[in-house]
């Protein structure tokens, strides 16, 4: 949570919890908790999920990981497979994605998955990078 805001309280978690699970009721997709196949145990989370930016909806990307799992390749895995679904299966214009400019790491998952800086936004109080990728129109039916 170092580069989320720091370690949030049980009020901000539950409202947290609400709005995610809402928002798999209304539109199907959110927050996927990622689990070892062998053992069951968590190793993070990615996540697809609404995220007002300067006034515009946009769907963001987002991934963390316990350090146990960091290096082996898994953010860059599951951020592929989720702008898979924002592409093929949700059909969005276009996915954004915020990390901390500091955070070099996430950089680099992000650069690897096709989306480029735009900008540094300040998100809540929170200044960061702005990593977007836009899709390309497809035909009607197709």
């Amino acid at each position: 949570m170092a580069t989320l805001g720091g370690v949030k309280d049980e009020a901000w978690t539950a409202a947290y919890m609400k709005r995610h699970l809402e928002h798999w009721d209304t539109r199907g997709f959110g927050v996927w908790l990622l689990r070892d196949r062998l053992d069951g145990e968590v190793a993070g989370r990615v996540l697809l999920r609404p995220l007002i930016l300067d006034g515009v909806d946009e769907v963001e990307v987002g991934y963390s990981f316990y350090p146990a799992w960091w290096g082996r390749g898994l953010a860059t895995e599951a951020a592929t497979a989720c702008v898979g679904i924002a592409r093929d299966t949700l059909r969005l214009p276009s996915l954004v994605a915020l990390t901390a400019p500091t955070n070099e790491g996430s950089q680099r998952v992000l650069s690897k998955i096709g989306m480029r800086c735009d900008r540094e936004v300040d998100q809540d109080g929170l200044v960061s990078l702005l990593y977007r990728v836009t899709f390309a129109k497809r035909p009607a039916g197709t």
